[in-house]
Parts: C-alpha cells; structure tokens; sequence
C-alpha cells in the first residue's frame, strides 16, 4: 500500500526526465587522494560483514578478498562505470560477468556510490536503509543480500566469469499498431498454475515491475511481488544503477540469473532462506503496468497502453530466449486495480502477435494464479472447453474478446453480470479456427462500427461545445465593447 503512495506522490517529479548525468554514479570519495584506504576503512568498520561469516578467519578472507580482488584498483572502478552507461545509451544492451556485477552490488552494500538524483524511495543505490534498520522486513531483505554475497565467494570459481545480460527493447507505437491490426489465425500454447511467477524452471520470470525498474526493494517498508523478484535474485538490483525510468514503449530482460534465495509470504509477512541450488539460471522480465486509481482501464487507449507494453516484453523475450517459457501472472491486478480477466487476455493477445512476428511457437505463456481461485478457474475452464472443441486459442479470436470486454467498459458490470459474460467470452474464445476468420471478422467489425460510433458522438459533442463556448465569449466581447463605448466616450 504505500508503495502505492510513493508512487503517486513521485508522479509530479517524474513528468520532469532528469538528465543523463544527473543519473549517472559517481564512486563517493574518489576525489581523496588516498582513495584505496578509504575503500579499504569502509570494509573494515562496515559491522554487517561480520554477520555473514560466524568464523574469525572467513571474515578475514572475504575481507582480504575484497580488497586484493574485487576493489584493488579505484581508476578501473571508474572506467568500468563509464563503460556500463557508454554501452546503456548507445546499445540498449550491457553484457557483464557474474563477478563484475558482484563489484556492483558491493560497491551498493558499502555504500560507495553516489548521484545527484532523487526520486524518493525508487533508485537507492546505497543498502544503509536496511543494513541498520531495526525493523522485521528490512532484516529479511539484508538476509537474501548476505546470503547472495557468501554464496557468490565461496562459488565464485564455478561461476564468476559467466555472462549476465542487461537489455531493452523499444517498439514503435506506429508500427506496433499495424501489427495490432493484422488479421491471424495465430495459436498460442498456454497454461494456468497456482504456482508463483518463479516456480517454474528454463523460464523467464515476469517483474510486475515499477517504471522505476527494482522498485522500493532497497526500502524499509515495501515487499511486493518486484521487490521479492529482486530479492531472489539479487544480481538483478545492479540495474538500478544504469537503467532509468522505463517510457511506455520499453521492456527490460535481465538474462541468466541465479536464485540465491527461496521465501514465504508477501509485503510484512516476507520471510527468506537460502537457496541451495546454483544449477538453475533465470531470466527476469521488467514490464509495469499502469496503475488504475478510478481511472477506466477499458478504453481503447488504455488498453493499447498494456498491449504496447507487454508485446514489448514479450518481443524481447523471444528473440533473446526463445527456447524459455514466459511465466507471468496476474499483471498490475494487485493495488494497481487491473481487472483480472482484462489483463489475462491483453497478455494472451499480445504474446500472440510476438510469436507471429518472432515465428517461434515451440512455447508456452504461463499464468501463474497464486491464491487466485477464480482466474485459476477461469483458466483451466477455458482450456477443457478447448480440448473439447479441438481448437486453441488464436490471435483474432483474443482480439474479439478484448472488444467484447471493452464494449463493456464497466468494472461494476463486470462484477454484476460475472457469470454471463466470462460464459460469452468462453463462446468467443472457443470458435472453431476454421470458421473464427469470416465470423470474427464480422464481429470485430461491428464492434468497431459500434466503438466509432460512440466516438463520433463524442467528438460532435465536443465540437458544439466548442460552438456554444465561442459564440458565448463573442457575445461577452460585443457587451463588452457596447459597454466601454457607452461608459467612457
């Protein structure tokens, strides 16, 4: 809940873009011309390390590694993190090893860099707030940092010099549009669990994410579903470092990833251990949705909003891992106030156009439902009535469903007359493949008619009240000419 609070309150702030440089670190105290023994001073009274070693001589070690290996020379620090926003801005794209992003997060945990940019709780690149916070949750979030930062040194033979990838994807509103618009048969594969968006292996993992990508995860109060993302794989976090605010045209894929740590619960109830296997690797998908707070999210404009943003991260996905699942779930339905059913099919419509576009369909979008028992039926309803049809789910029968739920753009009608419409969506989205093309198109037709229509009435209301404003202020004028003339001459 006060994430959702921060965020409104930042909203004002972020209309205004911060520059480049504004958002670039700098290493705090570089300027010192003993810069080394600064950073060196920093380990040494940093008090938390010692919690991450029970043994006097582990803590040497890991002390004498970080000086001997990861911070032995300051000037190369610096060129590394011209580097990393050099690749950003130019490539869309950074490639890092396993060890080097370590570098990264430590330098955070030290808190050793800096940057004249504030955007409240979003973008901390400094781990004081929870490192010496006494509250339950912060102790939980410095739980997973620690555990990453052992597992990594006493692993970082076997797998600091693999690669973690940083990538974005930009789509053009014009051209995503006449995608939107191409008619096709286009199935996809799909499935509903109760599982969690991380539950499932050789997958890339969905972040419902903030626009300011990581969220509030280095806060003291906050631990939704991005904040536990970024916690379970903490490499992740490097990219508040690079990564500004995503537009509505941009998704980010973090690759190869590890989960150093597993947990329970949500929010205040957030609870982590460690996790043992290091076989596994992850992708992770940055997507946020736009938060309705009354705002009607079934107009034509909102949802093209979601379609742009998820066909964006689903792209992305495809080309970069097209051997992996995409595992997601309920999409900006939390305190963001999507409707569940809406967000399901926006998803559906737009991994379809992705996979049409990419051409690899060997996989499967997943729905992951979590305590959600009527999506979860929802999902596994639709899908035994499609095995019993014979057909799947294809791209002009989603498009059909979406113009349905839009042609009702009310939350409150869809709560008073639940049943008869997801029975109607049912009928849509079951339409046998061989007939859907002449039938569908017909339908998607006249919901447009009927969508212009409404349209066009508004915009001629519109234009007579420009008419009676205009005519309203030339008759104030002449009054007041009348008046001026009579009065003063």
């Amino acid at each position: 809940m006060i994430k959702s609070i921060s965020k409104i309150f930042f909203q004002v702030q972020q209309s205004s873009q911060k520059t480049n440089n504004a958002f670039k670190c700098n290493l705090k105290g570089f300027v010192q011309q003993n810069y080394l023994d600064y950073i060196h001073q920093t380990i040494d009274f940093d008090s938390t390390l010692q919690n991450i070693f029970n043994d006097q001589k582990g803590q040497l070690e890991f002390k004498n590694y970080l000086k001997k290996e990861i911070f032995n020379n300051p000037d190369q620090l610096r060129v590394n993190l011209e580097c990393i926003y050099q690749q950003w801005d130019t490539q869309s794209k950074v490639q890092l090893k396993r060890v080097e992003v370590f570098r990264l997060i430590m330098l955070m945990y030290l808190g050793l860099l800096e940057r004249d940019f504030s955007q409240g709780g979003f973008y901390l690149i400094d781990m004081v707030h929870i490192k010496f916070s006494n509250n339950y949750l912060s102790e939980q979030k410095l739980k997973c940092i620690q555990h990453y930062i052992k597992t990594f040194y006493l692993n970082q033979n076997a797998i600091g010099d693999q690669q973690i990838v940083f990538s974005k994807n930009s789509v053009n509103k014009e051209e995503f549009k006449k995608k939107l618009q191409e008619n096709s048969n286009q199935t996809i594969n799909f499935e509903f669990t109760q599982l969690k968006n991380e539950d499932h292996n050789n997958s890339t993992v969905v972040d419902f994410a903030d626009e300011n990508i990581g969220g509030l995860v280095l806060d003291t109060w906050n631990c939704a579903q991005e904040e536990i993302i970024m916690l379970i794989f903490p490499e992740a976090i490097a990219c508040m470092i690079f990564i500004p605010k995503m537009k509505e045209t941009e998704a980010v894929l973090i690759e190869n990833l590890k989960k150093y740590s597993n947990y329970t619960g949500y929010e205040q109830s957030f609870h982590s251990f460690p996790s043992m296997d290091l076989q596994e690797s992850y992708n992770v998908l940055s997507i946020d949705a736009k938060p309705f707070y009354g705002e009607n999210q079934f107009t034509e404009e909102n949802i093209y909003r979601e379609l742009l943003k998820c066909y964006s991260g689903f792209e992305l996905s495809l080309k970069n891992q097209p051997n992996c699942d995409i595992s997601t779930g309920r999409w900006g339905c939390g305190i963001f106030g999507g409707n569940i059913y809406l967000k399901t099919l926006i998803q559906f419509l737009s991994y379809a156009i992705a996979i049409k576009q990419v051409q690899q369909s060997n996989q499967k979008i997943i729905i992951n439902c979590v305590n959600d028992q009527q999506l979860y039926k929802f999902g596994t309803q639709l899908k035994g009535l499609l095995e019993q049809q014979g057909t799947q789910l294809n791209l002009i029968n989603l498009k059909e469903s979406i113009l349905f739920l839009q042609n009702r753009n009310n939350e409150k009608m869809l709560q008073n007359d639940n049943k008869n419409i997801i029975n109607q969506l049912f009928a849509i989205l079951t339409k046998d493949n061989n007939e859907s093309n002449k039938v569908n198109k017909e339908q998607i037709q006249n919901d447009f008619k009927i969508k212009n229509n409404r349209e066009n009435q508004q915009q001629q209301q519109k234009n007579v009240n420009k008419i009676i404003i205009g005519s309203k202020i030339v008759l104030a004028c002449s009054i007041a000419a009348y008046a001026y003339k009579t009065f003063f001459k």
